[in-house]
């Protein structure tokens, strides 16, 4: 079966390399991480194997095989879109073909010979370089983990077509502030326990992401109040880079990709690429220039057929004044309590297309890089 597709996947913790069908359907993977082949109906066997050899010359690390028990007739098999970019690791190793001698292949190997896992694919193993090439590729697997050569690690991109969502992709139960949670360590098992002691210290905790983490949770809860209005908001979407956007808004007035700073007793004046903090000399503040927005209609338009303009909003949490006198076109700033400014805007998005970017926005898959 020449026309499978091998296409790599890298998420909450796994490092495999699928095998798909023309139509997408996957029918065997392999786990880089665990070193071992499964595919998901008998009859695919070689068909797998062999287009993992053909397709990745590295893969002799991966020396065992399971099949998983199935009923007689194949069952529903999960849906793995095809990536778009995906990098061959080691294809610059071997510049020759790489098909595989006739007389090496063995239909099934007998599981009492200890090499017949990895005789199973000739490809990896034997390449037909004449009979003196043989030995050579022998010492690699021999000589410990090879070293990547060249390029970087492999990307995860973001798929041509957004799979099924699951509890491990939905972004909808996500809290405000996640990367101050566990920087803080209000994340795990004993995070009930930490709050409980925190609670009970005499001393004042000096630590500013506290705070940071406190208006979060105040930004969230206003946001959250928008959507008897037919608002629908995200929280802490995470981005490829290892950022967050904080607050995600999807609602009839558009797409506002919400930030919050902190600014405890503090009186702050915003001009037009400037910010004043109390009687301080004003310090260039740019707001038209942060990813957030960005980077949020491009991860949203991939997957609607309409335009999804993003607008960019700073939340001031803990202030006692503030004043804005200019601010760029696209860019709102408020108080914590005057989010619901946003409340009545309308005319942007339909009902519908809202509901379809916030089926978008919450499949984590849509946030990877492009």
């Amino acid at each position: 079966m020449q026309d499978l597709k091998v296409t790599s996947w890298q998420l909450f913790g796994h490092d495999r390399l699928y095998v798909n069908l023309p139509d997408g359907t996957a029918i065997g993977w392999a786990d880089r991480g665990s070193g071992t082949i499964t595919v998901l109906h008998p009859r695919y066997r070689d068909a797998v194997t062999d287009a993992l050899a053909r397709q990745v010359p590295d893969l002799p690390a991966l020396v065992g095989e399971e099949a998983p028990t199935v009923p007689p007739g194949p069952p529903p098999v999960p849906r793995i879109p095809p990536m778009r970019g995906m990098r061959r690791r080691g294809a610059v190793k071997e510049p020759g073909p790489l098909p595989a001698a006739p007389d090496a292949q063995v239909p099934v190997p007998e599981p009492a010979e200890a090499p017949q896992p990895a005789a199973a694919r000739p490809a990896v193993s034997e390449p037909v370089a004449g009979p003196e090439a043989a030995p050579e590729p022998e010492p690699a697997p021999e000589s410990g983990p090879r070293p990547e050569p060249g390029p970087a690690p492999v990307t995860m991109r973001r798929p041509a077509a957004l799979p099924a969502l699951t509890p491990a992709n939905d972004l909808s139960q996500r809290r405000p502030g996640n990367q101050l949670r566990e920087q803080l360590g209000e994340t795990g098992t004993g995070a009930f326990v930490r709050v409980a002691t925190g609670a009970l210290r005499r001393h004042k905790d000096t630590d500013p992401r506290r705070g940071a983490l406190a208006g979060e949770r105040r930004v969230g809860a206003e946001l959250k109040r928008l959507t008897r209005h037919g608002w629908r908001v995200l929280h802490s979407v995470p981005l490829p880079d290892g950022t967050e956007i904080g607050h995600l808004l999807i609602g009839p007035g558009g797409v506002f990709a919400v930030s919050t700073e902190h600014r405890p007793g503090a009186s702050v004046r915003i001009e037009d690429g400037t910010l004043r903090v109390d009687d301080e000399a004003p310090q260039p503040y740019e707001l038209d220039g942060r990813p957030g927005a960005r980077r949020a209609r491009e991860a949203l338009e991939a997957y609607c057929a309409f335009d999804v303009p993003v607008q960019t909003v700073l939340v001031l949490t803990g202030v006692t004044a503030l004043e804005v006198v200019a601010v760029p076109a696209g860019v709102s700033v408020y108080r914590e309590r005057e989010v619901s400014a946003l409340a009545p805007l309308t005319g942007v998005l339909t009902a519908t297309q809202v509901e379809r970017v916030y089926d978008v926005a919450r499949n984590a898959e849509a946030w990877l890089e492009a």
